[in-house]
């Protein structure tokens, strides 16, 4: 599977590649989605992990992840990954087309098990 990891920070970026690359999975990084359409053409990626607030972006994962729905490449997982854990930010993110939403402090088993890929 192809995955692109949209965050800012390096820690996180870390934690999922050690989740994920392990288990035969190709990671690419990026800090930012602030051009998430040339991002999501040279990958191709199957499954986005996205951060919500993206520091130093102009666009928060909210709106990168209507931009990835509204795309060619609808049909890649978005999950988006934040410590937004309110009801508003909740319905912001199913607002926006994402497919999941996981909040930090997240285990890496929980995202294996909302992609069926633990066992």
């Amino acid at each position: 599977m192809r995955v692109l990891v949209i965050e800012d920070e390096p820690l996180m970026e870390d934690l999922l590649r050690a989740t994920l690359e392990p288990l035969g999975h190709e990671v690419v990084y990026s800090p930012t989605g602030d051009e998430i359409e040339a991002l999501m053409e040279r990958h191709d990626p199957d499954l986005v992990v996205l951060d919500v607030l993206l520091f130093g972006s102009q666009s928060d994962g909210f709106e990168v992840a209507r931009r990835i729905k509204a795309s060619p490449y609808r049909d890649a997982f978005v999950v988006l990954l934040t410590a937004l854990e309110d009801p508003e930010s909740r319905a912001k993110g199913r607002a926006s087309g994402a497919d999941a939403y996981l909040t930090k402090p997240f285990s890496p088993l929980e995202l294996l098990d909302l992609l069926g890929a633990r066992g």
